[in-house]
Parts: structure tokens; C-alpha cells; sequence
């Protein structure tokens, strides 16, 4: 579910007033202006670090700013994560099971939502950007929350801007120590059919299950809730 966090958005509007973006951040500020709506497809590496196993998934990404949202997996096995409204939903058809938790693009971890223009927000007010070198990429940009809470979520974020100006590679470690690469390997910009690729669709059948936190106040009478 993090990966959502990770994916749904970066730079759809204009900077904060006052900051001077890295040149890698205006190429792609410019690019992300001209879309409505874009298809990717994905590869994921995750390297976990208890185990030392990489594990590689493969999918289409589809987003239509502000907020739609669709991550389909295809390897190595079904699975889809859609945002529809304030809602996440992890879809897995080989379990005939789908979850729903509650989602808002303003929780910790969820800056990233801006990475194809979500929110119409801006990653220089989530954000201080640097660009520095970073492997064998002379310019790629390093991403510092500007309010990082208490457990958040996400450390040593990195972003590569393509020659489309457009995500091209995107780097980071969790909390758990384990690091996840996302290649963004083929784009379709302002494909027409935007909002079939980023609709939820629940397959006959499935279970629902709803995985929002329990009330603290369930079972108690009217009377002795605050």
C-alpha cells in the first residue's frame, strides 16, 4: 500500500513562490503541465533486507490528476491498487478478496502523490529539492520532506527525470530497511480512455472486506462516548 503513496503524484503546478527549482525539476514542472492524463508501464525491485531476496513485479501504471489512480500488477501475480475517492482498495483476484482502507493524499508518506500531479499540489512545498549526482546519473534530484513526522515512512529518496522530462527511475528506502526501485519504462501521455485505466472494478463475487481502523468507541453506549 505504500507504493501508492509512492506513486499517485510530482510538480503538476507552479513552484512555491520564492524557491529556485533545479534545472531536472523545471524540465519536469514543463512536462507534467501538458498532461491529463497518463499510462506507464512499470518495473518494481524491491531488495528486502531481512531475507536479501529482490523481488521484481512488473504492471501498468495509470493516473489522471488530481487523484485517479490505478497501479495493476501483472507479475508475479494479479493484483491492482486503485484510489476511487477517499479510499484505497487493494484488489487480489487469485484470493477472490479485496480490501478497502481509507486514504488521504495528506498523510505521511503521501507527498509523493505529486510525482505525476496529484493533488495539483507542488514538490517544492513538500519538498526540498536537490539535484546531485546519484550512481550513474550526474543529475538526478534527492527529495527531503520539508515536515517529516514522527515514523515517517520513506528515507533517501531519489528521482531521475528522463529525456521526456517525465519519472524515469525513482528510488527510496523504507523504514524497514528494505529499498524498492521503480523503473518507468514506456510512457502513453493523455491516452483517451484515462478514465477506464484508472476506474475501480471489483470482479464478480469477490469478497469486500473493510479494512478501516476499528472505532475505539465501538460497544460503548451513547452515553459514555466523549
Amino acid at each position: 500500500m505504500r507504493l501508492v503513496c509512492v506513486l499517485a503524484g510530482l510538480l503538476f503546478s507552479a513552484s512555491t513562490a520564492g524557491a529556485a527549482l533545479p534545472p531536472e525539476a523545471q524540465r519536469l514542472e514543463q512536462a507534467l503541465k501538458e498532461l491529463s492524463g497518463v499510462k506507464v508501464d512499470l518495473l518494481q525491485r524491491r531488495s528486502i533486507l531481512i531475507t536479501g531476496e529482490d523481488v521484481e513485479s512488473r504492471g501498468i501504471l495509470a493516473f489522471r490528476p488530481p487523484q485517479s489512480f490505478r497501479l495493476a500488477y501483472e507479475t508475479p501475480e494479479p493484483q491492482e491498487l486503485v484510489v476511487s475517492g477517499d479510499s484505497l482498495w487493494v484488489v487480489m483476484p487469485g484470493e477472490g478478496q479485496a480490501q478497502r482502507y481509507p486514504f488521504s493524499v495528506d498523510a505521511p508518506g503521501s507527498e509523493i502523490f505529486l510525482l505525476f500531479g496529484g493533488k495539483n499540489g507542488t514538490l517544492s512545498g513538500a519538498f526540498e529539492i536537490r539535484q546531485e549526482a546519484w550512481g550513474s546519473y550526474e543529475r538526478a534530484l534527492r527529495l527531503l520532506p520539508r515536515n517529516p513526522e514522527p515514523g515517517y515512512p520513506l528515507e533517501e529518496l531519489r528521482l531521475v527525470v528522463g529525456k521526456n522530462g517525465l519519472p524515469e527511475k525513482l528510488f527510496y528506502r523504507e523504514v524497514t530497511g528494505d529499498t524498492v526501485v521503480l523503473s518507468f519504462l514506456k510512457y502513453e501521455k493523455n491516452p483517451k480512455d484515462i478514465e477506464a485505466l484508472t476506474a475501480l472494478r471489483l470482479p464478480a463475487g469477490i469478497q469486500v472486506i473493510d479494512a478501516s481502523p476499528p472505532d475505539l468507541y465501538d460497544g460503548l453506549v451513547e452515553d459514555d462516548k466523549p
